[in-house]
């Protein structure tokens, strides 16, 4: 069935299309829209969003992050249906999308479009569309920039007026091939505070010398001139991985044990502390 086509899916019926390039637009021309979901990695929220809404009826393509997919794609197929029959979901909050809860309707910013929604950016070549962002509140109906949110269901605010605070920069990060909470690798949370020496902080030596302590499970990242290149100094964890993506060989570093390597490129040496050494 083609309920919904377009003058744009009609162009793509004109070229051969792959599988899954096919799925998407006959559910386009079918439903009026049709649902990806991207899964969560290691660090980074999952999240779902709309295509097709914009061209179907000329409304806001929709966009959620960190709900579990088989939520988001109810809230955003009942959402599509509300902006189809003319509901203005800017207006005031919507219930019966996200379980018992209400949930806001926000424009998003363009940079995320890009960012997050290559599929659409496909499907309109370009990113050129409007998008909202669906904005859930915790089990207590309170929202991000409410008093006592929990924050167990921090959600990145992607609004052209949002500050960039740690949760929307790690969000941006984890979505960025580039950065080390694209694929984090360490057991320990990317803001764990670890130990540099100064050199290494400064950039002026790079890594040579990690260890990880059996006492308190402290990683420490020295250059060449050890603990004599002034420090330490605390730091994410991610900022020395950022700058040096090799750093990622040691995640699985045992406790009580240490590795060293001549320079950068080089294979790292793996050694156990000895009692001695753990001890000071």
């Amino acid at each position: 069935m083609r309920n919904f086509e377009t003058a744009r899916t009609i162009k793509f019926r004109q070229t051969a299309l792959r599988p899954e390039s096919e799925r998407t637009i006959s559910h386009i021309e079918e439903f009026g829209c049709s649902v990806v979901s991207v899964a969560r990695t290691n660090y980074g929220l999952g999240w779902s969003y709309t295509i097709g809404i914009f061209d179907t009826c000329g409304k806001p393509e929709i966009i959620t992050v960190g709900l579990p997919p088989e939520t988001a794609h109810f809230a955003l197929n009942e959402a599509a249906k509300l902006l189809r029959a003319g509901v203005d979901l800017t207006k005031g909050r919507h219930g019966q999308l996200v379980g018992e809860v209400d949930c806001e309707f926000r424009p998003l910013d363009q940079k995320w479009i890009a960012q997050l929604m290559d599929w659409a950016v496909w499907y309109y070549d370009g990113a050129d569309f409007p998008v909202l962002q669906a904005v859930y509140p915790d089990l207590e109906n309170r929202f991000p920039e409410d008093a006592q949110f929990d924050k167990a269901f921090e959600q990145p605010l992607m609004q052209p007026t949002a500050k960039m605070t740690r949760v929307e920069n790690d969000s941006w990060a984890s979505t960025d091939p580039t950065s080390s909470l694209f694929n984090w690798k360490f057991p320990d949370p990317p803001h764990t505070g670890v130990y540099l020496s100064e050199t290494v902080h400064n950039g002026i030596e790079p890594v040579t010398y990690v260890s990880h302590d059996a006492e308190d499970g402290t990683w420490q990242l020295l250059g060449n001139s050890m603990s004599d290149g002034g420090g330490p100094v605390l730091s994410c964890f991610h900022h020395p991985i950022d700058r040096d993506p090799s750093l990622a060989e040691l995640a699985d570093l045992p406790l009580g044990w240490y590795a060293e390597r001549a320079k950068v490129g080089e294979l790292w040496v793996r050694k156990k502390h000895s009692s001695d050494e753990e001890s000071g």
